[in-house]
């Protein structure tokens, strides 16, 4: 009996401490070693040092590490290591991050213990990120124990190195991350120039996305708290909340790089919803641990990387199956993160062998994810492009055709605006005949007044002198000279008046005959003096003739040695004549409604100037609204009732004026109380 309990307790003791492991290569990396690894689970309430363990080893029991621990303790391993090489030995434990402690003895004797963490001091580790590496001091020969404290129960991944093999993976290691780094920088780069160039927003939402995955990574394998060590506290703190925005921006890219508010208006709705859970998240996240509470839901990575993904793969299915050739890189871009994510789970969970390139898979994984949606992005940047190319060809061919139809409806429409032309000169030379003709027709009654008097003394005198030719007769036959001489004289004086009359009578039809017919424009040294009192008179006497019972002051003021102007004597009467009937109607419209002490009044007086000669035409009628006075000059404008103005008057005397004879035409008006119109024409224009 005593040789079987001896033979239990040994065969227990050899479970309970496992074989030493030899390291015999000095360029091998040992990843697998967990044969060697023995486990001490410390219970709740239970507090084990390393100093009870090499004391009194007899009391703790190291079980076989089995790889199944629970998460909510706190566990010691150890392994006892044999070095046969002259080169020193790395410890490397990798994803540490609720802490760790390592401690290195020899014959029960404690050298050396360093606590490990991203979030504790790291002591005298060297810090590679969160792969923390710890030189260890054995050497050639010697058997040194190694244990190793975890706060919180997790899977162990730790390896051992010799020197020459641990800088070569520290190369290959920087070599990738660099490589890794590069290309989201660039991406990033790509697509934001594409963005400023073509303004879609999908390539901005790329790089954002971009770019906030690879900080993700960078903060996963430790590299942002080593280049940000003021934020680790804060980055830490909030680590969760991190980590779910790549998630909600792979729902947005979706959205945006498949175009699904266009093809897929109900799997858009899908993923706003879903983008609004995984926002809300991320404040609760942040504000919960800001005011130091707890928030568990973000513990559960599934719970924010499935719905993502599963959304991803049925958009992209679902875009594919519309024609959106686009979605085979969204697609297979998804699906190589997603192998690399699981791959990384299954290594976790040791269910594959440990390498180097295990703990690089999640970032090969989003490295080949970034070129296939660059290659998409850029096949879309191609899509779109020919789109444009074929809208600007569609473009130039509607610009063409529009440009032939303006071509041929310029040809219409210049032989329209010929045509029109033609008829509008033909209209305004009508127009302005009939202006004529209506200022003539104002003097018509003058004239027959004016013409009246010589007409009167012709026919008085005529008969006159019929009377002294029978005188003239009887004389002569009772043969008295003298008689027949002084009746002879008589005669004689007789038909001068007749003939002076018969040309006053001349003069004035010839002015009239003058006015009507159209100016041949040659201008000829002008008596305005003489030209502005016949037209004053003439145009005083027409009006007369239509109000037989109105009266009106007329007032000159000739100046005496006014020079000749060079004008057309037509045109400036013409002038006159407007200017005066306006003057008449104007006094004649406020004699109507004034008091019985109003005289109507018109005045006219010239003045030579240095280089010009000044006509006033002054009235003390009714006056011109300030409202109206900037558009008497206008063509067609007229204050008279309808009927009674063409409107083209002062438009005709104003052109008559400063485009005819070089000079200026002015009015000042005081409503109510009178009009005054100033005219300079120069004595060569």
């Amino acid at each position: 009996m005593k040789r079987l309990l001896l033979i239990l307790l040994l065969f227990i003791g050899y479970l309970t401490h496992a074989q030493p492991l030899v390291l015999n290569d000095p360029n091998q990396t040992y990843y697998d070693f967990d044969n060697h690894l023995t486990a001490l689970e410390v219970r709740p309430g239970q507090k084990i040092t390393i100093d009870s363990l090499l004391q009194h080893p007899e009391r703790y029991r190291f079980a076989p590490y089995n790889r199944v621990l629970n998460f909510q303790r706190a566990y010691w391993f150890r392994i006892s290591l044999t070095n046969t090489t002259p080169n020193d030995i790395f410890l490397r434990v990798r994803n540490v991050y609720f802490g760790v402690l390592v401690c290195e003895a020899v014959g029960g004797t404690l050298i050396r213990q360093t606590r490990l963490g991203s979030s504790v001091s790291l002591g005298t580790g060297i810090s590679r990120l969160n792969q923390t590496v710890v030189p260890l001091q054995v050497r050639y020969g010697q058997v040194h124990q190694i244990y190793l404290y975890i706060d919180h129960g997790g899977l162990l991944k730790s390896e051992l190195h010799g020197a020459l093999s641990f800088a070569r993976q520290i190369a290959v290691e920087d070599l990738c991350y660099g490589i890794f780094y590069g290309l989201v920088l660039l991406t990033a780069l790509y697509s934001l120039l594409m963005f400023a160039q073509l303004g879609d927003r999908s390539n901005f939402i790329y790089c954002l996305w971009v770019l906030i995955y690879g900080f993700y990574m960078a903060f996963y394998v430790g590299h942002i708290l080593d280049w940000l060590p003021a934020w680790n506290s804060t980055l830490l703190k909030h680590a969760g909340a991190f980590g779910t925005l790549p998630f909600l921006l792979t729902v947005i890219l979706a959205m945006s790089f498949l175009s699904l508010k266009q093809h897929a208006l109900w799997l858009y709705r899908v993923g706003q919803g879903l983008a609004g859970l995984l926002g809300l998240s991320i404040i609760l996240s942040i504000l919960l641990k800001s005011w130091g509470l707890p928030y568990l839901i973000e513990s559960q990575f599934f719970v924010f990387f499935l719905p993502p993904y599963a959304y991803t793969f049925i958009a992209a299915i679902v875009a594919l199956y519309r024609g959106n050739k686009v979605a085979w890189y969204l697609l297979l871009g998804h699906l190589s993160l997603f192998m690399s994510i699981l791959y990384f789970f299954i290594w976790a969970s040791d269910l594959v062998t440990f390498t180097s390139w295990s703990f690089l898979s999640m970032h090969i994984g989003l490295a080949i994810e970034i070129i296939c949606f660059t290659i998409g992005l850029s096949y879309k940047v191609n899509l779109l492009k020919q789109h444009q190319d074929e809208a600007i060809q569609e473009q130039l061919r509607l610009t063409k055709e529009n440009q032939q139809l303006v071509e041929t409806q310029n040809r219409v429409l210049e032989e329209q605006v010929e045509q029109r032309t033609a008829e509008l000169r033909a209209s305004q030379a009508q127009l302005i005949q009939k202006e004529k003709l209506a200022s003539l027709g104002e003097l018509t009654a003058g004239i027959a007044h004016e013409i009246q008097n010589p007409l009167n003394f012709v026919n008085n005198f005529s008969e006159v002198s019929a009377e002294l030719v029978t005188e003239l007769k009887e004389e002569l036959a009772r043969g008295d000279t003298d008689e027949a001489n002084a009746i002879a004289d008589d005669l004689k004086q007789n038909l001068q008046k007749i003939h002076h009359h018969g040309g006053r009578a001349a003069s004035i039809v010839k002015g009239m005959l003058e006015h009507s017919r159209t100016s041949s424009g040659e201008k000829q040294p002008t008596n305005l003096n003489s030209l502005a009192n016949e037209y004053l008179r003439l145009a005083y006497q027409g009006l007369r003739a239509k109000h037989k019972d109105f009266n009106c002051d007329l007032k000159t003021d000739f100046a005496a040695d006014l020079g000749l102007v060079d004008g057309v004597p037509q045109d400036i009467g013409r002038v006159l004549l407007n200017l005066y009937s306006n003057a008449f109607y104007a006094v004649c419209e406020k004699q109507k409604t004034a008091p019985t002490d109003y005289r109507p009044t018109v005045s006219i007086s010239t003045r030579q100037l240095d280089n010009a000669v000044e006509i006033r035409v002054k009235d003390n009628g009714t006056g011109i609204p300030e409202a109206i006075r900037q558009k008497i000059f206008q063509p067609f404008f007229t204050t008279k009732p309808t009927g009674e103005g063409t409107g083209l008057g002062l438009s005709l005397s104003y052109d008559i004026i400063t485009k005819g004879h070089g000079g200026t035409m002015a009015v000042e008006s005081r409503e109510g109380e009178g009009t005054e119109f100033i005219i300079e024409l120069p004595f060569s224009a």
